[in-house]
């Protein structure tokens, strides 16, 4: 029966798969985002294999392993391998403030807006809310920045935007793996007690232990990409940095996979600038463009496969009061608590900028991929998976497909001519 299961599932997502090759053309004729097409595939795709009466095999209860163990290194490992290192150093002090202590501060503001506004104290404790709050102020480039560069958006606004997904996915997974054990077990025990101290001490451990070892592997990654330096086997090695790292990271060590996946990346980066030909570098980049971009639609087709009518229908204002709070919580961010961290810069964020920071923070693979993830154990998990799922419908639908518009506005050197996205040059 498990390994009919089994079968089922990947025939469902086979079919899935072909069927998402249609996303692409739909994006183009209507101007929205191709994750947001797959999403749209996956739904349809589920309920027409449902109304046929096949068991697709998929469950909420295997979407944690899925997700978190096969999907999320890929992704993480991708964009600190390929992000260009020199607009990364240029903008690094501005990414890791928001990424760092304005995302801390954000998950916290979040987390208590959605308390406030869910109001139910009992069914929606403050410790899940702050599972929700981890779990939403988690950035996406994907859907944005693929418009930014289509249409030559100035580089300070795409490394901005990108740098700060990058690191900031990374530590939002470690804050939302602490959180997560924080509230199983406060739910577990009426009487269990809570310390902050050690609750920060599990935090800092999880994330700095991540990322000495992700150097440790990186550092090791380096040493045998100066002797295979042959492209095919560098992809392999690469293939084995990302997944070795995460697993004994999270499995073995008990510390942050993802830190460990992010520091091991970057580390890897400089490695192949240097030791590996330019023209090898094009092969493993595509190659790793290819599998990257595999992995996010995978869990944009099971964010469309998990979506139910009942969801919106039961779940529609926790909705509404998560898109809001992440909302507001953003222009906290970048309005209030960015110009504090960053008003000794020599070149401070400008308005233009702020206002491309705030409406092009998407959520996306790993705000879906976190959510998916939760475990059906936590009260309220498929109120925190709706929120998730409304956010991020929201981003995609709305946010995504208006900000050529607001690049326009905001940096009016970009005319008409090049936000046209129906003229699409091939990338």
């Amino acid at each position: 029966m498990a390994n009919m299961l089994i079968q089922n599932v990947v025939f469902s997502l086979v079919i899935l798969i072909i069927a998402s090759l249609l996303a692409e053309p739909l994006a183009r004729i209507f101007r929205l985002p191709f994750v947001a097409f797959l999403i749209i595939v996956g739904f349809l795709g589920s309920e027409l294999v449902v109304m046929l009466g096949f068991d697709t095999g998929i469950r909420a209860s295997n979407f944690n392993t899925m997700v978190f163990y096969v999907f999320l290194p890929i992704i993480i490992f991708e964009s600190a391998y390929r992000i260009n290192r020199l607009a990364l150093k240029e903008n690094l002090f501005v990414i890791l403030m928001l990424a760092g202590p304005i995302m801390l501060v954000s998950a916290g503001i979040a987390a208590l807006l959605i308390y406030w506004g869910v109001g139910h104290s009992s069914g929606f404790p403050i410790y899940t809310a702050l599972v929700a709050g981890a779990l939403l102020v988690a950035t996406d480039p994907m859907a944005v920045v693929s418009h930014l560069k289509r249409i030559n958006a100035p580089q300070e606004v795409t490394t901005l935007i990108e740098g700060e997904s990058l690191f900031n996915d990374a530590i939002a997974v470690v804050l939302f793996t602490t959180l997560l054990t924080l509230a199983l077990n406060q739910q577990s025990a009426s009487d269990a007690s809570f310390s902050g101290w050690a609750t920060l001490l599990s935090f800092l451990k999880i994330f700095f232990g991540g990322i000495l070892f992700g150097f440790v592997c990186g550092c090791l990654g380096t040493f045998f990409s100066y002797i295979i330096k042959t492209r095919i086997l560098e992809n392999v090695l690469l293939v084995s940095v990302a997944y070795g790292s995460f697993l004994i990271a999270e499995d073995t060590l008990n510390v942050s996979g993802m830190m460990a996946v992010l520091t091991a990346g970057l580390i890897m980066n400089k490695a192949h600038e240097k030791f590996i030909p330019a023209e090898d570098r094009v092969f493993v980049n595509y190659w790793w463009e290819v599998i990257s971009f595999f992995a996010n639609a995978m869990i944009f087709i099971l964010l469309g496969v998990t979506i139910t009518i009942s969801m919106f229908q039961e779940r529609w204002l926790a909705m509404l009061i998560a898109i809001a709070a992440v909302l507001l919580t953003r222009a906290i961010a970048i309005y209030g608590l960015l110009p504090l961290c960053a008003f000794k810069l020599k070149k401070p964020v400008n308005e233009p900028t702020k206002k491309m920071l705030f409406w092009g923070s998407t959520r996306g693979a790993v705000t879906v991929a976190l959510a998916l993830s939760l475990p059906v154990e936590l009260e309220a998990w498929w109120t925190i998976q709706s929120m998730a799922f409304g956010v991020v419908l929201f981003t995609l639908f709305v946010q995504a497909p208006t900000v050529p518009r607001m690049l326009q506005q905001t940096h009016p050197k970009h005319n008409k001519s090049h936000i046209n996205l129906m003229s699409r040059k091939k990338d």
